[in-house]
């Protein structure tokens, strides 16, 4: 009869833990697999952007409707074309004529294209009114690659709806 120490391993049985060999080739599986990640992610970052900026974009939108209404005052959405780019601004109407500074202010993404009812000026605005109603306008944002998404602003309810060009 044989008998076995409780400590150890089993005589004629494999040795416990990884061989050296083995943890190099898990190492090198796990490199590849997280590279091939890497790249996945790089090539989907245009088209995050995209629906990230269409709904900030469509945020400050309706983030305009409502304090139109709210406030009893025209709220001015804005799209100018710099040398560098564009920017989005929200102007409120001050009522006394004066020049107003913008509430918000800010660069779109380098990477995107900002078309307002498929003109190419070099400045486009909607007006939200106190009663909710707007001037309306459609605005398409493009990426490089051709996608995009179309911010319709319904002129008599103000309400907005996103869908992708046809």
């Amino acid at each position: 009869m044989k008998h076995y120490r409780l400590t150890g391993s089993i005589p004629g049985s494999p040795a416990d833990g990884f061989t050296l060999l083995e943890v190099i080739i898990v190492l090198i599986i796990i490199g590849i697999a997280s590279g091939l990640v890497g790249i996945l992610i790089s090539r989907d970052r245009g088209s995050t952007e995209l629906r990230t900026f269409t709904k900030d974009i469509s945020a400050v939108l309706r983030y305009a409707r409502s304090q139109a209404v709210s406030e009893k005052k025209t709220y001015c959405f804005v799209i100018d074309r710099e040398d560098d780019g564009y920017m989005y601004r929200l102007y409120a109407a001050s009522g006394t004529g004066e020049e107003t500074r913008p509430l918000l202010s800010k660069p779109v993404p380098e990477e995107l294209e900002v078309v307002m009812d498929g003109n190419d000026a070099a400045t486009l605005s909607v007006e939200f009114f106190p009663l909710g109603n707007s001037s309306g306008g459609a605005i398409e944002i493009r990426n490089r690659k051709g996608a995009g998404f179309l911010i319709l602003v319904n002129r008599i309810t103000g309400k907005l709806k996103i869908k992708k060009p046809e």
